[in-house]
Formats: structure tokens, sequence, C-alpha cells
């Protein structure tokens, strides 16, 4: 009866465990970052777009980040832009670590309207984004006027050329 009462509890166990990581292999959280050969087939048409989909560069080099949550997924999961504003850089809603994030959208033509944005009350820029306000956002933390991103925005450990390939690629994006 003692083996019986085992096996039950580790084939509950397993579930359990299986249950808790289903969302992660079953596309509940897609746009999670991973490292190169992940769900999208894994060819990369430039650095930009490689950081962008994975938070590493052509040259292998991993990006790292600073800022941000420190607990939830943000710190145990690999993270990349793709994370939080999807595949097609337009952003949205998403739940993480169980609270809900509005995550904007990041593709070139938002970016470079922002100050109509700020003109209707919804942006915080006073004019639209080039390489220095971009690298302002998403090294520093900051909109181009100097108000801080929201805090889930983490900080990203770029080097120039990185940076602007990335946002070589952001302009890229339909």
């Amino acid at each position: 009866m003692k083996g019986v009462h085992r096996a039950i509890l580790i084939v509950l166990g397993g579930s359990l465990l299986l249950a808790a990581c289903a969302p992660y292999w079953g596309g509940f959280a897609p746009y999670r970052g991973t490292r190169p050969g992940g769900w999208w087939g894994g060819g990369f048409s430039s650095n930009g777009e490689r950081i962008y989909f994975t938070a590493t560069n052509e040259r292998g080099e991993i990006i790292t980040y600073s800022g941000g949550p420190a607990v939830g997924m943000m710190g145990r999961m690999p993270l990349a832009c793709v994370s939080c504003h999807g595949p097609d850089g337009r952003g949205g809603r998403f739940v993480m670590h169980m609270q809900p994030i509005d995550a904007p959208d990041i593709r070139y033509e938002a970016l470079a309207s922002e100050e109509e944005h700020e003109e209707e009350g919804e942006g915080h820029g006073e004019e639209g984004y080039d390489l220095e306000t971009f690298r302002l956002a998403v090294v520093e933390g900051k909109h181009p006027n100097g108000d801080p991103l929201d805090r889930n925005m983490p900080r990203w450990n770029l080097s120039d050329e990185d940076l602007a390939d990335l946002f070589e690629y952001l302009k890229s994006l339909p």
C-alpha cells in the first residue's frame, strides 16, 4: 500500500510540474526571449533583428539588462524585446508574473510620431525618437523629455553599434 501512495504522489507531482510549465511550451507566453533556433525558425536578416528576438548580438554575446523588476520572470527567464513588444513591435497588454503590463508600440512609425501623442496627452516625449533619444529610453530608461519610463522597462547594456542596429531594425517594421 505504501508503494501505491508513493507512486500516486510521484504522478501527481510530475503532473503539477508539467502543468506549471505547459504555458511556456504551448504558446501561452509566445514572446518571451529565447536563444537562437527558437520558435520563429532561427534565421535573422540583421544584427538588429537578432537582438530584438534573442537579446544576443551577431558575435554571440548575450546582451544583459539592469533595472526593471528585480523579481519574477524578468529575473529568471531569458528576456528580449520580443518578450514584451511582440514579434511585430506593436506591444500590447499581457501578464508577466501575475501583473498586467502594457507594452508600447515601438515600431519606428510610432516612435517618430511621439510628438503627436504628447499633444493628445498620451505620450511623454517632446519630440519623436532619434538614435540619441532611443538610447536614452533603452539604456537609461527615460523618455525624450527626461521623465522615467515605466519600471518594467529593463535598462539594456547595449554597445553603440548594437543600439544603432536595433534602431535600424525597428525602422524596418511595418
